[in-house]
């Protein structure tokens, strides 16, 4: 008498990965059977089962979810830079009609400060500008307190810095009294480096080194252009 040796049955992860490949690439399986396409039940995390089409509709429910949430963050974003292009027109307009240097540095301490939503806005120049009215005496950097070097690889680079600063910085761009916790420092530059357009912000969190900064700097030329044009006058 022959004696017969049964075969190991397959793993159960065998026969499942059998069955996904064999999904994969027939997709069109469960259409041609729907009895047993209707039939299957999925456990659910809750307790008790919900069926394959319920399962599949609740996934792209929240896919759906996640666009809309996407797009309306997409949207949103969208509406803020049109309105900073309109505010930034009417900012460049009125500089163009503005032939007083005091005005014109005023002007853009208040409109930027609403701009932008920040707190303190001051501008801070380098002590070799020259301006023969003396009309830039409140706000020249302190050439004694090393500053200067300090800030001179910002002003080099001509691109706006956002982000924390030290606090001998801070003190020496927005004085002792003031608490800025997050800034932006904008270089303001001709033919040379003229000095910084500075933003402050009580918040840690308004203004950060992953934030965009194309508004930053296009308003940085654009201040730096009309007042190099009034400092020769």
């Amino acid at each position: 008498m022959t004696k017969t040796t049964a075969k190991p049955k397959a793993s159960t992860a065998t026969d499942e990965a059998k069955v996904i490949d064999y999904l994969q690439k027939n997709p069109e399986m469960l259409m041609s059977y729907p009895e047993v396409f209707t039939a299957l039940a999925i456990p659910h995390h809750g307790g008790g089962v919900v069926s394959l089409v319920e399962r599949q509709l609740k996934i792209l429910r929240n896919e759906n979810r996640k666009m809309e949430k996407k797009l309306a963050e997409l949207v949103s974003i969208a509406r803020e830079n049109e309105e900073l292009n309109q505010r930034f027109h009417r900012l460049a307009l009125e500089l163009l009609n503005t032939d007083s240097l005091d005005d014109v540095l005023s002007m853009v301490q208040d409109q930027v400060q609403t701009f932008f939503n920040t707190d303190y806005v001051c501008f801070k120049f380098l002590p070799n500008v020259t301006d023969k009215k003396k009309r830039l005496n409140n706000h020249y950097l302190d050439s004694k307190s090393g500053i200067v070097a300090a800030l001179k690889p910002w002003l080099e680079k001509r691109r706006p810095v956002c982000g924390q600063l030290e606090h001998k910085v801070i003190r020496e761009l927005f004085g002792d009294e003031i608490m800025v916790e997050s800034s932006a420092l904008i270089p303001l530059y001709h033919t040379a480096e003229i000095g910084l357009l500075c933003l402050g912000s009580a918040s840690k969190d308004r203004f950060n080194k992953n934030m965009g900064t194309i508004f930053l700097k296009h308003l940085g030329e654009l201040v730096s252009s009309r007042i190099q044009g009034l400092l020769d006058v």
